[in-house]
C-alpha cells in the first residue's frame, strides 16, 4: 500500500500520509543504502529525489502563482542535477 501511496504523492505533489516526504525511495535507492554502491550513477548513494516540478500541485502553483502546499516554492523545488561525468566512454 505504501508503494501506491508514494506514487500518488509523486503525481499530485502533496504529502498525503504525513510521513514528511512526497513520494518515497525506490528499489534502487534502498539497495544503494544497503550496499553503499552508486548503481544508477547519479552521484548519490541511496538518496531519494522528489519528482521535478512538484507534480499536479506544482502545475497548479505555476498557473496560479500561489504557494498552495507552503513549501516555499511556486511550482516545486528546483530539480536535482547530477554531477558531470569525469570519465569518457569510447
Amino acid at each position: 500500500m505504501s508503494f501506491i501511496m508514494n506514487k500518488i504523492e509523486e503525481k499530485i505533489g502533496l504529502d498525503l500520509n504525513k510521513d514528511g516526504r512526497v513520494g518515497g525511495p525506490g528499489l534502487t535507492d534502498k539497495i544503494e543504502k544497503k550496499t553503499h554502491v552508486d548503481f544508477n550513477r547519479d552521484g548519490l548513494v541511496g538518496a531519494h529525489r522528489p519528482s521535478p516540478g512538484g507534480g499536479l500541485i506544482g502545475k497548479i502553483e505555476r498557473a496560479t502563482h500561489i504557494d498552495i502546499n507552503r513549501d516555499g516554492y511556486i511550482g516545486g523545488a528546483p530539480g536535482y542535477l547530477p554531477p558531470p561525468q569525469t570519465h569518457k566512454k569510447h
